[in-house]
């Protein structure tokens, strides 16, 4: 079943995730995107490759490795964003509602083929919290395998992206995900300090017990 589509971004910035201007040059063997840059597309043979040369490096190497990746991107596709808003003389994301800004980071995580992305604020003034929902997700689905959470790049960029919109040092977790059971695959976007303290519940508690934890 396909997803359903994902959340319109407003006018006159929805050509940024229309899905076109990718540009394939057979001849040269390049593809580039349509800011220029040039990109490759990693199939899950590959990153399930990817997965087991660095498990196999170090325990641990791939969630950390990729977390840190993830983070790094989420804030560049934020500064780039800034920075096509600026060129056309819109607001910074960051002088945006928050509701308006992560219309953005869902719609690409759509137009790149990562997963449908909701992200629910209702916990975001009184608690400090955020919760992300992932459906389709594209790691779960290459690593059908996988006993761990194999969505800490993914959690990177949300982490990444809220940091430049708020200006603040966050974290994100992921809480559940469907390779473990869950119907579909759920991030935390907090301080810090408070998603260590329920870090050991992480694999063991579900996801609305520890969103409970978070809240008390």
């Amino acid at each position: 079943m396909s997803p359903p589509d994902a959340t319109p971004v407003p006018s006159p910035l929805d050509g940024l995730f229309d899905g076109r201007g990718f540009d394939h040059d057979a001849a040269a063997g390049t593809s580039t995107n349509p800011a220029g840059e040039r990109v490759t597309f990693a199939t899950p043979s590959f990153l399930r490759g990817l997965h087991h040369v660095l498990q196999a490096e170090k325990s641990g190497a791939w969630p950390a490795t990729f977390k840190q990746c993830g983070v790094v991107t989420g804030r560049q596709v934020a500064v780039g964003l800034d920075a096509e808003f600026a060129r056309r003389g819109q607001p910074a994301l960051g002088a945006l509602p928050l509701e308006t800004s992560l219309l953005f980071i869902e719609n690409y995580f759509a137009s790149h083929g990562w997963g449908l992305l909701k992200l629910d604020l209702a916990d975001a003034a009184e608690h400090g919290l955020v919760t992300a929902h992932l459906q389709h997700g594209y790691f779960a689905e290459a690593f059908g395998d996988a006993a761990e959470f194999v969505d800490p790049l993914l959690a990177g960029v949300i982490q990444g992206f809220f940091e430049h919109v708020s200006g603040v040092e966050l974290g994100c977790d992921e809480i559940a995900c469907v390779r473990r059971g869950a119907p579909e695959c759920i991030f935390v976007v907090t301080a810090a300090e408070r998603l260590a303290t329920v870090a050991p519940l992480l694999g063991r508690a579900t996801a609305a017990e520890i969103i409970a934890r978070l809240k008390a």
